[in-house]
């Protein structure tokens, strides 16, 4: 399953051609060996401090990624859910993922979803909105800081 054109200039990529420095309005919260964390350009019904993991090299969905990266995305996740709980007192954690455009995915290459989650927050019907680059840089700097 193959659905990038010909010719995309992958924006995951970019940011990790970045790595281990990159500009602040990429907004990255967590960098590995392996793959790395950022939050955003947009949220979803209000709830603000999402992530995507995102591996380091380029594979376009889920049919593409390496088994080997499985323990890199969990270690990842599992940090990002730590981070969120102590940074914004959230009641719980949701992960999500897409592979191609029936599954709504948009950006061709591979990247989970981590959310905060709050009781009754609407996050299935929420709209999604975008951050303001001030926005997304004062999330990221929260995580880190609760990585650590």
């Amino acid at each position: 399953m193959k659905n990038a054109p010909p010719g995309y200039a992958c924006p995951f990529c970019a940011i990790a051609e970045t790595l281990p420095s990159p500009a602040p309005e990429s907004a990255v919260v967590l960098v590995d060996t392996n793959v790395f964390a950022l939050v955003p350009t947009h949220h979803y019904a209000g709830i603000k401090g999402n992530c995507l993991v995102i591996p380091r090299g380029h594979y376009e969905n889920v049919l593409d990624i390496p088994d080997h990266l499985g323990n890199d995305f969990f270690r990842a996740t599992r940090r990002l859910a730590h981070a969120m709980l102590n940074a914004f007192g959230c009641e719980g954690i949701s992960t999500r993922q897409h592979n191609g455009p029936a599954g709504n995915q948009d950006v061709w290459h591979y990247h989970l979803h981590v959310f905060p989650r709050y009781t009754n927050d609407g996050l299935h019907a929420g709209q999604k909105v975008p951050y303001t680059t001030e926005e997304r840089i004062e999330l990221a700097a929260s995580l880190r800081t609760a990585l650590r």
